[in-house]
């Protein structure tokens, strides 16, 4: 694909296209939408060229028809081009500009005498004449509004006859922002300044397919980056009113005494250099490449440019890479297609959009391209890997557990950090803490960490619950020390969170949540909500059967449920209605874990099975069973025990007793898997969740 040093196939390149094409058309930069048009020839927009025409620009229209197709390609084409030099030629004469109709005739229309000799006796006559009122068929050019609304109507018949024009006259339906949409739903850290940093993604990348009159167009419409070098350019080749051009999109002559020096001087050279060409004196490059010394000196001094001559250092092919992840990813799953006129799928109308980002500060480096383009990947430094420029430790920023709500995720996510994955090989490397307890209450099944980190709730299997809390000092929890030992927590009251426990012990499952200060927690039985505070039941709910299994918190005051009938229901206690009940599994969930940037849930089951569902619309997006890579089958003992996913939101983790797996979602792509000697009969992970540092892992026979 053009300039792409990056191998992706031409649907992909041609969805980017048409994305920036979108994005360029709702920021109103009209003259760079137009370049790219022309430079890309994907879209040819019959309204836009209907305007050019009407407003009489007959170069510009000829030149925004010869991006897409030439005079000699077929005789629609030979058509067109002669209807836009024929009313260029009689709105000459209707002018009685007969100097004027002349050349247009001998320049312009002398092409088609060859194989059209009607035209061009047609012509001949014309020509002679004294005024077009005397010729029946052309008097209506002498109103130029309805001779060129006539026009218009003409060609958009041939453009829709013309073969070669025919597949490019339908825009795909895109959302609204869906190019920044996409790209927060693998770089969520792309949130502040966002329009100034898809500017740049969108500039490198037009530099790099070598879309030039785009690439400097968008430059003068955005204002963000000054082109030293394009500048040189026009000066060193005596470009003056280009270069005049080009430096009135960012400053102007009343700004600064820099700016001031710089347009005298380019109006004074040009002054010069037209007396040189009256007296045929040869053109002095020495003086221009000297006179650019003079204006690159003024650039960097004036306050107007200073700050626009540096660009981002990023990896090469950013938006392009970008991009391809998000459609390996979603397009198979989550677009419907809706074909052009050759019923070739092309809408992007259906792809997500994210309404739950993280949030963390801005994703461009501090590290300039001092030659003011952008920097290849092996001269660029690779130390900020959370940015959204720079992946190639393919790291991203941390992110919530799968039940926090969406207040405290967006407060903890400003604190986040990022994680790299770290072989650990030596116990030494490891430390742990034995937590006090002088109580009874039976093995411990359920392990979670507040949201903050200064408290531990332990669910056992008598249906008790446990609660210790470190000391609510912030410097000793950000201290991270797991050998501050944490105090058995105790209300006034002397109560105990006890659930309601099943009628058989064998329907014993046990799952909780939190959020805020309250406990969801169940055990076979009824939901009971507690107070952290009190320990006091607040209200029960979800009287089985079917029995819960799994719970967390979603987005929007929203739970999801997971149920031993393998059923699955979304659910809004607030307004008390349910959202939606999914169906996919074979057997009891085991298991929920929410993706906050991709927007979607993925349940684990007792049949060995993994099911992703679109967290908008509830639908299934893709499901796969657990196997085992040394024998390709699915395991004798289905039940998945455990799945989360990494801070990344991207890898998700699935525990077997047999088996560890690591998938990527939306699509599930299986990415690596560790097969266990000795077999987990139980597995509890629990995150602390404002560092990502501590991991507890509980295995029980």
């Amino acid at each position: 694909m053009h300039g792409s040093k990056m191998c992706i196939d031409k649907d992909t390149y041609t969805h980017l296209i048409i994305l920036i094409m979108k994005c360029l058309e709702e920021e109103n930069f009209k003259e760079s939408l137009q370049a790219l048009e022309q430079e890309s020839k994907i879209f040819f927009n019959v309204h836009r060229f209907g305007e050019i025409v009407m407003n009489g620009e007959w170069e510009k229209a000829e030149k925004y028809l010869s991006a897409f197709t030439k005079l000699d390609d077929s005789n629609h084409s030979k058509k067109m081009f002669f209807e836009l030099r024929k009313h260029k030629y009689c709105e000459a004469l209707c002018r009685h500009d007969r100097t004027e109709a002349d050349s247009i005739f001998r320049k312009d229309l002398k092409v088609f005498s060859v194989s059209q000799n009607r035209i061009d006796c047609e012509l001949a006559e014309l020509l002679a004449l004294k005024d077009l009122r005397e010729n029946e068929q052309l008097s209506g050019y002498t109103n130029a509004t309805s001779s060129r609304a006539k026009l218009i109507d003409s060609l958009k018949l041939l453009v829709k006859e013309n073969r070669i024009l025919q597949d490019k006259l339908i825009f795909p339906c895109v959302n609204n922002s869906a190019l920044s949409s996409l790209i927060k739903l693998i770089c969520p850290s792309f949130e502040k300044e966002t329009k100034e940093e898809l500017i740049y993604l969108i500039h490198q990348f037009l530099n790099e397919e070598e879309f030039k009159e785009t690439l400097h167009k968008l430059e003068q419409e955005t204002r963000v980056f000054f082109d030293i070098n394009y500048f040189r350019e026009y000066i060193t080749s005596g470009e003056w009113d280009n270069a005049e051009k080009y430096l009135s999109a960012f400053t102007n002559m009343n700004d600064n005494t820099y700016s001031a020096k710089m347009f005298s001087q380019i109006q004074r050279q040009k002054y010069l250099e037209a007396v040189d060409r009256q007296q045929k004196l040869p053109s002095d490059f020495a003086e221009r490449a000297h006179l650019f010394d003079d204006f690159k000196v003024l650039v960097e001094r004036n306050p107007m440019l200073q700050d626009k001559l540096k660009f981002p250092s990023m990896d090469k092919s950013r938006l392009l890479s970008l991009i391809k992840q998000i459609m390996d990813w979603w397009v198979p799953y989550c677009i419907n297609v809706m074909p052009n006129a050759n019923n070739e799928t092309i809408s992007l109308k259906d792809f997500p959009t994210v309404s739950n980002l993280r949030y963390a500060s801005s994703i461009l480096t501090d590290k300039p391209n001092q030659e003011g383009r952008p920097l290849d990947a092996s001269s660029g430094d690779d130390s900020n890997d959370s940015s959204c420029f720079n992946d190639n430790n393919q790291s991203r920023e941390s992110t919530s557990l799968p039940d926090a709500d969406s207040a405290v995720c967006a407060k903890s996510l400003e604190k986040s950090v990022n994680l790299k994955l770290q072989l650990i090989n030596e116990p030494s490397e490891c430390r742990t803490l034995l937590l006090p307890d002088n109580s009874f209450g039976g093995r411990v099944v359920r392990l979670i960490y507040s949201h903050s980190g200064d408290f531990l709730v332990a669910l056992t299997q008598t249906a008790t619950h446990k609660l210790w809390k470190w000391q609510s000092n912030k410097q000793s929890l950000e201290e991270e020390n797991v050998n501050m030992e944490p105090q058995l927590y105790q209300p006034s009251s002397k109560l105990v969170m006890t659930n309601d426990i099943a009628a058989d012990p064998k329907d014993s499952i046990s799952c909780f949540a939190l959020r805020g200060s309250h406990l969801f927690s169940a055990s076979g039985g009824k939901i009971s909500i507690f107070s952290l505070e009190t320990f006091q039941t607040l209200a029960t709910f979800a009287n089985p059967p079917p029995i819960a299994t799994y719970f967390i918190l979603l987005p929007q005051d929203l739970f999801a449920f997971g149920f031993d009938d393998s059923s699955i229901l979304v659910h809004c206690p607030c307004t008390k209605k349910t959202k939606a009940k999914l169906k996919g599994h074979q057997n009891r969930i085991t298991c929920l874990a929410y993706s906050l940037s991709l927007n979607v849930l993925v349940s684990s089951g007792a049949d060995a099975q993994l099911c992703v569902w679109d967290a908008v619309g509830w639908k299934k997006l893709c499901s796969k069973f657990l196997h085992s890579f040394q024998t390709g089958l699915v395991p004798e003992t289905t039940v998945v025990n455990h799945i989360q996913f990494h801070p990344d939101q991207i890898h998700l983790l699935s525990i077997h007793e047999g088996q560890i797996d690591v998938y990527e979602a939306p699509t599930l792509n299986h990415t690596s898997q560790v097969l266990l000697i000795s077999h987990i009969m139980f597995v509890q992970i629990v995150v602390k969740f404002h560092s990502f540092k501590f991991f507890y892992v509980t295995v029980g026979a």
